[in-house]
């Protein structure tokens, strides 16, 4: 009997033993599936990515100014309004011109009366001329009368010491004589006469034509005061804004309308002093996004600026950007990225994915649903976006988020892959 219960007793331990070796395996999936850390999961892919400057600004004018009367009075007629697209010199608005019309009239009379002045001079000239030429024949025909009889008075003193003439007759030419002289005194009087006539001929058609150009100054003047009541546009663009009425006094301390020139327009701005020298004119390409008409727009560079402003420290970068259609309008906000180098067909990982840890960067990659920590090498970084350099490679699966919860070698299960989403 004891030896049925002893044999009885090692049989069920045998059989509890066998149950037991049979269950461990089991019971140690069951424990290590409670163990798992659930995850979620993405795929690494190769893409493109850009290293990025960002900052914003407002949309600028290529040309505004305010338009300005030059002539004050009352405005007589407005030939535009706000939207008008205008071409430089087009005529925006008149101003009353009745005393420039009549100052400009008697201007015009007075250079008539100048170029009359001068005709007129010109004619006592032609005078003078004449009369020095008569002056100038009387002379030398006196002068030939004084040497004739000059000649004969000799002759007949010779005759009268032979007593071939009569003292008489002496006498009498030397009357004559004498008489000839007195003439020819009065021809080099006329003849001074004369030269005095045209030059003060010559001077008076100097001093009329002083005048002639002095009334022709004011002339223009006063065509410039007359041209100064029509406002004219500066250049090419559009009227943006109109500030009077026709009726209004017109000051031109006062603007009346405010145009732009808006193709190309322009965008200024601000980039911190430590970025500055990155970007390069002609050469930095720039995408512009307005989030108001959900658009998104490429250009380059025009111009860095060559100071810093002291007080915010900052340069200004200058880009035109082409306006055809007139889509975009001043004043709008702009998101400016600014693309200073850019690589292609690199892993690439968000940057929640990473872990860093004494100035180096790790990923945990899932192999056989274990967390394997990996060290990488990070290139750009665009905003949430990370290039991988070395350490992963396009399609190797790693966690995604979570993973403060994550250690080498955890056990992970992947509950949701961001890459399938």
């Amino acid at each position: 009997m004891a030896a049925r219960i002893i044999n009885f007793f090692f049989r069920s331990l045998a059989i509890l033993t066998l149950l037991v070796l049979i269950a461990q395996p089991v019971i140690a999936q069951s424990e290590t599936a409670s163990r798992e850390t659930p995850v979620f999961a993405t795929t690494v892919k190769a893409g493109i990515i850009n290293r990025k400057i960002e900052t914003s600004a407002d949309l600028l004018p290529l040309l505004g100014v305010e338009v300005h009367p030059e002539a004050a009075g009352r405005i007589v007629e407005i030939y535009v309004d706000v939207g008008a697209v205008v071409k430089k010199e087009q005529e925006l608005a008149k101003i009353n011109d009745s005393v420039q019309q009549a100052q400009y009239e008697q201007a015009k009379a007075a250079v008539t009366v100048a170029q009359a002045a001068i005709e007129m001079q010109k004619v006592i000239e032609v005078s003078a001329q004449s009369s020095l030429v008569a002056a100038k024949a009387g002379l030398e025909a006196a002068a030939a009368q004084l040497k004739n009889l000059a000649q004969t008075r000799v002759r007949l003193a010779q005759l009268l010491a032979e007593g071939a003439v009569s003292q008489q007759q002496l006498d009498d030419l030397t009357a004559q004589h004498d008489s000839a002289n007195a003439r020819l005194v009065a021809a080099n009087t006329e003849v001074s006469r004369a030269n005095d006539a045209i030059m003060s001929a010559k001077m008076s058609i100097g001093v009329r034509k002083a005048e002639l150009i002095q009334a022709e100054a004011n002339l223009n003047a006063v065509q410039v005061a007359l041209d100064n009541t029509m406002v004219r546009a500066p250049f090419d663009g559009v009227i943006v804004s109109r500030r009077s009425d026709t009726g209004a006094m017109a000051n031109p301390a006062v603007a009346l309308f405010r145009i732009e020139k808006n193709d190309p327009v322009r965008i200024i701005a601000s980039v911190i002093e430590k970025d500055i020298d990155q970007i390069k004119a002609g050469q930095t390409r720039v995408l512009i996004h307005f989030d108001s008409i959900d658009a998104v727009y490429e250009a380059v560079v025009d111009l860095v600026y060559p100071s810093i402003d002291v007080v915010s420290r900052t340069g200004r970068v200058e880009i035109l950007l082409k306006n055809p259609e007139n889509r975009l309008r001043t004043g709008m906000f702009a998101k400016l990225s600014f693309l200073l180098n850019t690589s292609s067909d690199v892993p690439i990982v968000s940057r929640d994915s990473l872990v860093r840890h004494n100035g180096q960067h790790f990923a945990y990659v899932i192999e056989n649903g274990f967390a394997v920590k990996r060290q990488v090498k990070i290139g750009i970084i665009d905003e949430n976006r990370v290039e991988i350099v070395s350490g992963l490679k396009p399609g190797e699966q790693i966690v995604a988020r979570g993973l403060e919860f994550i250690r080498e070698g955890s056990p992970v299960k992947v509950i949701e892959s961001e890459s399938d989403r």
